[in-house]
Order: C-alpha cells, then sequence, then structure tokens
C-alpha cells in the first residue's frame, strides 16, 4: 500500500490540530517509506529550520521503522550507529531526535511524519504521534 497525497495531507491536518491545542508552531513534513518528501507545511511563525529538521526527522523514522523516541533511546544506551544525533547517508539527513512516527497501513509502515518546533522535543513527539494516527508498529523493526 502507498502512502496518497491525502493520507499525508490528514496526517498534517491531525498534527497541526495537537500542536494548536498545545499553543506550539511547528512544520510537519510526511514521507513515503523511502523517505521521499510527499507533504510538509511550516505552521505561521514556526522557525525558518523547521521544515528541513522534520523532514530529517521523519527520513529516520520511515529508514529505520521505528519512532525517532525508540532511535533516541536505543543511542543513548550505547548502542549508537552515529556520534551524534545528526547524519547524512547520500542525498537523505537523518535527525535521530524525539518527534518522527512511522505511518502504518494494513502492518505495513508506509511512510513516517517528522515534527519540529515544539521545544522541548517530547511535544514534537507528541504531535507526531497524534498526525501518525497512533500506530502500532509491526514487530520486528
Amino acid at each position: 500500500m502507498a502512502l496518497t497525497l491525502k493520507r499525508a495531507h490528514e496526517c498534517i491536518q491531525r498534527g497541526v490540530a495537537k500542536a494548536q491545542t498545545l499553543g506550539f508552531k511547528v512544520a510537519i513534513a510526511v514521507v513515503d517509506d523511502a523517505g521521499h518528501l510527499v507533504a510538509c507545511e511550516r505552521m505561521d511563525g514556526a522557525l525558518w529550520a523547521t521544515p528541513e529538521i522534520a523532514r530529517a526527522k521523519a527520513n529516520a523514522a520511515a529508514a529505520f521503522r521505528a519512532t525517532t523516541l525508540e532511535l533516541e533511546e536505543r543511542f543513548n544506551k550505547g548502542r549508537q550507529l552515529f556520534a551524534s544525533n545528526v547524519a547524512t547517508l547520500g542525498d537523505y539527513q537523518f535527525v535521530f531526535g524525539r518527534g518522527a512516527v512511522p505511518i502504518v497501513d494494513g502492518g505495513q509502515i508506509i511512510g513516517a511524519v517528522g515534527v519540529s518546533g515544539a521545544v522541548p522535543a517530547d511535544n514534537d513527539h507528541t504531535i507526531a504521534d497524534e498526525a501518525a494516527g497512533h500506530p502500532d508498529l509491526p514487530k520486528g523493526h
């Protein structure tokens, strides 16, 4: 199953609504399972860098098939793959900090949503989880 533009926009709408409820101005990026950008929006007043960070978080969640909260916890326990929470692979940027959640359909990860701008980053994660629809992630990733 492929991630559609309609589904990406639905994720963004849920995320924006949650950000507004919490009082944050954020950017929300949605990528497919290969990290290709499907849609991105930056709320009025959100910092200019937030779309790039949101996309890099979404890339990490899609590539590693896990929330970036989980990835951050893995790395902080000494099983780090990278020296910092930011990495580049080819043309892809990855941020391994809280704020991205995979999008699941029919038990398959079809993409990810990333959020940036809701400091502290626990709030980015809360917004991303709402945007992604609180998915149950497939086991084994």
